[in-house]
């Protein structure tokens, strides 16, 4: 049996995969696909880009590439949706984590309830969480979104949870914050987006480039996503996903 932790950049996971013993690249059709195992478990890593569509695909080519193995070995757990987001509750902290116990998905505006993590002695905040395909760049979005109740906003979990449902397999939404309710963005990321979705590290440098008063704010957004992602990477190793009952696969 294996756990597939999902997030939508390589960088949120990479902390994770340095603690799994025998790490090996899957080749897989996504951005990033790496396996290895901890604490005995099997633990695969998969990262395709920012929004929902591409997290979706993401558990799509895992599941597809599982089934084929036909091995008791790779069968799917559970499915953890994980990686920055951004609080809207002023309680919450950069590099907090945040574990989700329902995620409201915008674009639906349904709720679907979450797993919930045991077996740790970190830190951890759970509650509702907020999922839409856009990064909340200013404070006063951040603050329309607080109305819904959700403690955190994020991108992808709504993907993951949809395909994750499909496959009647357990569901887990595990966060880290890395801007403060309280923070906005000195530029529109959601503009420097492909038309895929993903953020575009191209568009980014041009737009440094013809705007270099946006610099500082970039390299401390790098800075603060290591540490947040540093955080994230300690406590997903700290913890058990447990799955409350076995689930079989299903197309």
């Amino acid at each position: 049996m294996a756990i597939l932790y999902v997030a939508g950049e390589a960088a949120e996971l990479r902390p994770l995969a340095q603690a799994l013993v025998n790490l090996r690249k899957l080749k897989w059709p996504i951005d990033y696909a790496f396996e290895g195992i901890l604490a005995g478990k099997r633990i695969v890593l998969a990262a395709n880009g920012a929004g929902p569509k591409l997290a979706a695909q993401a558990v799509e080519v895992a599941i597809r590439a599982v089934s084929a193995a036909e091995l008791s070995a790779s069968k799917l757990e559970a499915v953890v949706s994980t990686g920055f987001c951004g609080a809207l509750d002023a309680s919450l902290k950069e590099e907090q984590i945040v574990v989700g116990t329902s995620l409201l998905d915008v674009k639906t505006g349904q709720w679907t309830e979450c797993q919930t993590v045991s077996g740790t002695a970190a830190e951890f905040v759970s509650g509702p969480l907020l999922s839409q395909d856009r990064i909340a760049v200013t404070v006063e979005e951040k603050q329309i979104l607080a109305g819904s109740g959700a403690l955190a906003v994020e991108m992808e979990a709504a993907g993951v949870m949809a395909r994750t449902k499909r496959a009647e397999l357990p569901f887990y939404c595990i966060k880290v914050v890395s801007d403060r309710v309280d923070e906005g963005f000195g530029f529109d990321l959601n503009a420097l987006r492909t038309i895929e979705g993903r953020i575009s590290r191209g568009k980014i440098g041009i737009h440094a480039l013809s705007h270099p008063s946006v610099l500082p704010e970039l390299f401390r957004l790098k800075r603060r996503s290591e540490r947040a992602a540093k955080a994230l990477g300690e406590f997903l190793v700290s913890c058990r996903i447990k799955p409350e009952q076995d689930s079989s696969l299903a197309e």
